[in-house]
């Protein structure tokens, strides 16, 4: 009977250097699976050795967040193509950036306008089933939309995909969303908890999400801002900018500090235009 390697001296020896020697985190994963370690086994090794934690692999218990090389371009100032966005600001742990000039004013009402011909009530994902579900906690009204949908579309999936470097067929489509006066979006994470049944129905095409981009369309006169509880960290709405961060690293652990929510609109009403970035393609290349 075959049985699993031993993660000893000799393998920790390895470890070290390997990763003096520049080796990324999946390559060192991959040739641990190699080895016939489990592949979460193998995550949870690299994870706790990263950390300085000496804890036996076999305790399942989770290892503090890796924060390895982020997906996130460096600079102040990213490069689309067709424009040059500067970072208003970034942080590092959680990995967070405000970026400028992402959309013009009459992109941002373009977006508005063909959102409001087409939301409906939000929903999330119910944990258990995997179907959409509306609940208490998110009070907006949202709408998916695409390159069939409008042009302007496809050239800000395009756009995106060269400011944050993520393959465009890896983006979900874009969501447009509208919060009215007392409309919020309570403390949430936007990736999927892999140990809930209902997640599994949504990784199967394009896998974990991994990061997101929040869209300001509009200038909300008062509320509407989106914070992180866990760092303090408030971000209030400015047309054309976009708030980006990620949240999954190489060892496929999600980001605690990247708990966010939409405070109450209290004056006015709020767009926004979301989208999600997946590990892997989510929709066909174009």
């Amino acid at each position: 009977m075959s049985t699993n390697p031993r993660f000893d001296v000799a393998w920790k020896s390895w470890l070290d250097d390997n990763i003096r020697r520049g080796c990324t985190h999946q390559s060192l994963i991959d040739a641990m699976i190699a080895a016939a370690f489990p592949p979460n086994t193998a995550r949870l090794i690299l994870a706790r050795h990263l950390t300085g934690d000496a804890s036996d692999p076999d305790d399942e218990a989770s290892p503090d967040y890796v924060y390895g090389k982020p997906m996130l371009p460096p600079g102040r100032v990213l490069n689309a193509g067709d424009r040059e966005s500067p970072k208003l600001f970034s942080c590092e742990q959680p990995v967070v950036a405000l970026v400028a000039d992402v959309l013009t004013h009459d992109e941002c009402d373009r977006l508005i306008e063909i959102g409001r011909a087409r939301v409906q009530r939000s929903s999330v994902v119910d944990p258990d089933s995997g179907n959409e579900i509306t609940i208490q906690e998110r009070k907006s009204e949202g709408a998916f939309v695409n390159a069939s949908t409008d042009l302007l579309v496809d050239t800000i999936d395009r756009r995106l995909a060269e400011l944050f470097r993520h393959p465009v067929e890896n983006g979900e489509d874009l969501h447009i969303l509208r919060y009215d006066i007392g409309g919020e979006y309570r403390p949430h994470y936007d990736y999927f908890p892999e140990e809930q049944a209902g997640s599994r129905h949504h990784m199967q095409r394009g896998g974990q999400r991994i990061a997101t981009v929040i869209l300001y369309l509009n200038e909300v006169q008062r509320g509407g801002d989106t914070t992180f509880p866990e760092i303090g960290l408030a971000i209030h709405p400015r047309r054309g900018c976009a708030l980006y961060f990620e949240y999954v690293n190489e060892l496929g652990q999600s980001d605690p500090k990247t708990l966010h929510a939409g405070t109450p609109v209290e004056e006015g009403e709020k767009w926004i235009a979301t989208k999600w970035i997946r590990r892997g393609r989510f929709r066909a290349q174009e």
